[in-house]
C-alpha cells in the first residue's frame, strides 16, 4: 500500500513528449498487428516496475490515447485477424530468406513481433506465400516441410487400393502387419478399413479440417482404432469417427493450454499482474480437456464392451449351428449304417435261401451222397 501510495503522490499530470512520439511510432509501425495497452505502456514507461493497464501509467496512456481515437485491447483479448496482405518488402525479404530462416523466424522478423506462434495468422499467410516460391530456393534452408504443408489446402482422399492401406496402416501403428504374413483375417480387416474411410461421415469429417497436423490426428487415430476390426457396424464406425474427432479437439485445447500459459509467464516475468479473465480461460480450458478425456475413455469402453458383447452373441449363434450340423451329420450317419446293416442282412438271407435250394447241401447235411441216393 505504501509503494502504490507513493507512486499515486508522485504521478505525472501529463506523458511528456517523448512518451506520446514513443506510443504514436509503434502504434503507427504495426498497423497490420496492433499493440496492445501492455505494450504501449511498457513503451511509454520502459523502466517502471509493475506498470500495466491497471495502474496509473496505463490510465495515462489511455488518456492519451483517447486525445487520438484510438482504443489499445487488452493484453488477455484475442484479436481476430483478417487476411493479411504482404507488403512488396515484406515478400522480398521472405523470398530472400527462405533458405537460410525459418517460417516462423522470418514472421517475426517481417512483422516485428517477437510474441508470434507457429499457429498465428502472420505465420500462415508467410507459409503461404513460400509456397508460391520456387522450391529450389527452399530445399536448402530449415523451412521444414511441416511449416510448408502445415495449412492444407486440398480435398482429402483416402487410400482405394489394398497396399496403400496397408503402407497407411503400418504408418500409424507401432508393430503394423507384415506383408508377406497377412492371413485372411487380416486380409479382410485391411478390405473394411478401407470401406470405412470412404464413408461420407468419414470424409466429411477430416476435410472439416484446415490443417494437415489435424487431419494426420485424426486418420491415424482412426486407423489404430479400427485396422484390425473387420466385423464394425455402421453404428460403431461413426462412433470410432466421434472417438477420433474427439482426440483431435483435446489435442487443440491442449495447445490452447499452452498458448494462455505462455501469455501467463509473459505477464509474470513482466512483473505485472495476471488478469483474471486469463486465468478463467486456462482454468476453463483445462476443463475442457478433462472433460473431453472423459469422453473418449467412456465412448472407448462402450465400443469394446458393445463389441465383445456383439461376437460373443455371434460366436453362441455359431455354436448352436454347428451343434445342429453335427447332430445331422451324426443322424445321417447312423440312417447310413442302418441302411448299410438292413442290406447286409438282406444278403445274408438271399443266401441263406439259395443255399436251402441246393439238393447236394441237403444231403450232405444228412449225411448222404449224391452216389448213395443214386445206386442204393
Amino acid at each position: 500500500m505504501e509503494k502504490w501510495k507513493f507512486m499515486a503522490e508522485n504521478e505525472p499530470q501529463e506523458l511528456n513528449d517523448q512518451q506520446r512520439l514513443a506510443i504514436l511510432n509503434e502504434w503507427n509501425n504495426r498497423a497490420t498487428n496492433p499493440p496492445s495497452l501492455l505494450e504501449l505502456v511498457r513503451v511509454a514507461f520502459p523502466d517502471a516496475e509493475g506498470a500495466d493497464g491497471r495502474s496509473w501509467h496505463g490510465k495515462k496512456v489511455k488518456e492519451f490515447l483517447s486525445t487520438r481515437q484510438i482504443k489499445a485491447r487488452a493484453s488477455y483479448e484475442y484479436l481476430a485477424k483478417d487476411k493479411i496482405e504482404l507488403s512488396p518488402e515484406q515478400k522480398e525479404f521472405a523470398a530472400n530468406n527462405a533458405g537460410s530462416m525459418g517460417a516462423l523466424e522470418i514472421t517475426k522478423s517481417v512483422f516485428n513481433n517477437q510474441n508470434l506462434t507457429s499457429l498465428s495468422q502472420e505465420t500462415r499467410t508467410i507459409i503461404e506465400f513460400i509456397k508460391t516460391l520456387d522450391q529450389k530456393v527452399i530445399q536448402a534452408g530449415p523451412v521444414s516441410q511441416r511449416d510448408t504443408e502445415s495449412i492444407a489446402d486440398s480435398q482429402y482422399m483416402p487410400p482405394k487400393t489394398f497396399e496403400r492401406m496397408l503402407f497407411r496402416i503400418n504408418r500409424y501403428v507401432h508393430e503394423g502387419i507384415d506383408k508377406d504374413k497377412v492371413t485372411s483375417r487380416q486380409k479382410a480387416a485391411i478390405n473394411a478399413i478401407i470401406g470405412y474411410m470412404h464413408t461420407y461421415r468419414f470424409l466429411h469429417q477430416i476435410n472439416s479440417y484446415s490443417s494437415n497436423i489435424d487431419r494426420e490426428l485424426f486418420e491415424s487415430s482412426f486407423v489404430r482404432y479400427t485396422f484390425d476390426k473387420p466385423d464394425l457396424t455402421q453404428e460403431e464406425v461413426d462412433q470410432y469417427i466421434v472417438l477420433a474427432t474427439e482426440v483431435v479437439i483435446s489435442a487443440n485445447i491442449q495447445e490452447t493450454i499452452q498458448t494462455l500459459q505462455n501469455q501467463i509467464d509473459m505477464e509474470v516475468d513482466g512483473g505485472g499482474k495476471i488478469p483474471m479473465a486469463l486465468i478463467e480461460a486456462i482454468s476453463g480450458a483445462r476443463n475442457e480437456y478433462n472433460q473431453s478425456t472423459i469422453r473418449q475413455q467412456k465412448l472407448l469402453n462402450d465400443l469394446k464392451v458393445k463389441r465383445s458383447d456383439r461376437l460373443s452373441k455371434q460366436i453362441k449363434e455359431n455354436a448352436s449351428i454347428l451343434n445342429l450340423v453335427q447332430m445331422w451329420k451324426e443322424e445321417d450317419s447312423r440312417t447310413r449304417l442302418l441302411k448299410l446293416a438292413e442290406r447286409r442282412k438282406a444278403m445274408v438271407k438271399n443266401e441263406i435261401d439259395r443255399l436251402s435250394t441246393m439238393d447236394e447241401i441237403k444231403c450232405r447235411i444228412l449225411g448222404i451222397s449224391e452216389d448213395e441216393v443214386l445206386n442204393g
